[in-house]
């Protein structure tokens, strides 16, 4: 059932895809698509450029792709500015489920009637998506109210399924597309599945909650809202609810007030990035809310990145070498992190375009830097020169970017990189800090005894292999046939070379004995021997001329 399931979809989806313009791809692919046919041509005004098409056709593919198109928005190392931009733009705002479908999901969870845990609940939504929806409701013992997420039914086999045929149509895309060979779709799809696949469980946006709640939250100009963990589930999620504006132009409110939140929101999003290593994705004004004493919320945390402490280390160890114009120590830790596309980088090149940029953005003030140019040139860069930078790092620049745009809508005036510059300077100087060091000090440490724990057992088992017999050496050559061929030329070449030194040195000495018969008042052995030499010596020349190699 499941495989005619797919088959259906796959069709929904090429008739969907050949209605914005892209049937021709849909013909280069080995799709099981049927009733096709000649629909391949597009019902869209060909006039409207094709990122707009590909956003056009996302949203009326559903919340897989929806919600797919706004994680690789997140992704400006991969996918072209103009896409991107465009895939920011996705909406899933879809019609709310009736209200007996949601009290039909939260009886089942709790397992109880609906009214024993809710003292109030009310049945008109507050907002509705693609995954899920959200009532106000007030639970039994408190005298707040609470806002519940349902995950909607049935979601988890519908993304699972679009899933799975978005595997298959990648695979079938970089197989015989070799246009869309350097997106690497199959690895796209892979590394994205488990993000859309944890952000519809509402126990593990819980934990997130909870987290954020301890350390984001210390701060007295950001709020966290609470969440009851007892009282959510793997569907369901029940946090605190939190009256409040959405983040706007118009919004009212004091400019003293709003230069306050948009500081706050600036400095909370550098210290839960390079300090915390856990902070929340997608800060897009949807997603905050300024409180009714004057605070900043930041509400929804189903997408999180995470870093690492050698990550975050690196990341303020860029911004040292951007700081000092240092574009070798630059270059190198952009190889350390990044993964070349291409066989070869060309490091001078790269050396002397990250130095362009750098006289670009270090020669005006601070205050007339733009995050969101600075970051996309930066990345257009890496882009030319075949360099992916970790899953990871793109989500920072992609939330620096979103964090931007929101601190601007407070604040249009707001200098973003002054804001940011003291609190990037103080954990930067925390990294040489005495407890900094120490604490790295310990885990190398730690890290040594158990690396001599475990060496003598290794070094045993290995000498073990070796006195069996069994110790093997695997070698894989990719592309050495040339090199093979070059190879063998230079060694003929210097053999060649080998025998013309050997034949002068004989022919001198043979020259000195005096032996006859003589040739031009010398021994002729000698003098054939040179004439010898002469050729070959010649020959090699003209050879290595030919084929400028020199």
């Amino acid at each position: 059932m499941k495989t005619l399931s797919n088959i259906s979809r796959i069709s929904e989806i090429g008739m969907i895809l050949a209605k914005y313009g892209f049937g021709d791809i849909l013909l280069r692919m080995d799709l099981p698509i049927k009733n096709l046919g000649g629909k391949i041509s597009s019902a869209i005004d060909p006039d409207i450029n094709i990122f707009k098409r590909i956003r056009m056709a996302i949203e009326e593919l559903g919340p897989t792709f929806i919600k797919l198109g706004q994680v690789l928005s997140m992704r400006p190392d991969l996918l072209p500015t103009p896409l991107i931009n465009e895939l920011s733009k996705l909406q899933d705002n879809v019609e709310p489920l009736h209200f007996d479908v949601i009290e039909a999901i939260l009886e089942e969870e709790f397992d109880m009637p609906l009214d024993s845990r809710f003292a109030e609940f009310d049945p008109e939504p507050v907002a509705s998506a693609s995954l899920s929806q959200v009532h106000r409701a007030v639970l039994y013992g408190l005298d707040v109210p609470v806002a519940v997420k349902v995950r909607r039914p049935g979601i988890v086999g519908i993304i699972e399924t679009d899933l799975d045929i978005l595997a298959m149509v990648a695979r079938q895309g970089h197989d015989n597309i070799d246009a869309l060979k350097v997106y690497d779709l199959p690895g796209m799809v892979k590394s994205n599945r488990q993000t859309l696949l944890r952000e519809i469980d509402f126990s593990r946006e819980a934990r997130y909650i909870q987290v954020a709640h301890s350390r984001v939250g210390r701060d007295e100009n950001i709020y966290i809202p609470s969440v009851y963990p007892e009282h959510s589930t793997e569907k369901v999620l029940v946090s605190e609810y939190i009256s409040g504006m959405k983040i706007s132009l118009d919004m009212a409110l004091s400019d003293a007030c709003r230069k306050t939140l948009a500081k706050a929101g600036v400095k909370s999003a550098v210290i839960q990035i390079l300090d915390q290593g856990f902070y929340h994705a997608d800060p897009h004004p949807g997603n905050l809310l300024v409180t009714r004493d004057n605070r900043l919320c930041l509400l929804d945390w189903g997408m999180v990145g995470r870093l690492s402490s050698e990550e975050r280390d690196h990341l303020l160890l860029l911004i040292q070498a951007v700081a000092d114009r240092d574009t070798r120590r630059l270059v190198d830790l952009l190889l350390d992190i990044t993964t070349v596309t291409s066989e070869k980088i060309n490091r001078s090149f790269l050396e002397k375009d990250l130095m362009d940029l750098m006289d670009v953005y270090l020669a005006i003030s601070l205050k007339e830097i733009r995050v969101k140019n600075m970051l996309v040139d930066f990345v257009q860069v890496l882009k030319d020169h075949d360099l992916r930078l970790p899953a990871d790092l793109s989500m920072v620049i992609k939330a620096l970017i979103t964090v931007e745009g929101s601190a601007r809508m407070l604040l249009p005036e707001l200098d973003v990189m002054s804001e940011a510059e003291p609190h990037i300077r103080d954990l930067a100087a925390g990294r040489y800090s005495v407890g900094h060091m120490w604490q790295r000090l310990r885990s190398n440490l730690s890290s040594f005894w158990a690396l001599q724990r475990h060496l003598p057992g290794s070094l045993s088992a290995i000498v073990k292999q070796v006195e069996n017999g069994n110790l093997a050496i695997q070698f894989k050559h990719r592309n050495l046939d040339t090199f093979q061929k070059v190879l063998e030329s230079s060694f003929n070449r210097l053999t060649l070379g080998i025998v013309l030194g050997a034949m002068i040195i004989g022919s001198s000495m043979i020259i000195t004995t005096g032996v006859r018969p003589w040739l031009f008042g010398y021994p002729a052995l000698g003098m054939i021997g040179y004439l010898i030499a002469a050729v070959i010596g010649l020959w090699l020349v003209i050879i290595i001329i030919r084929r400028q190699n020199y």
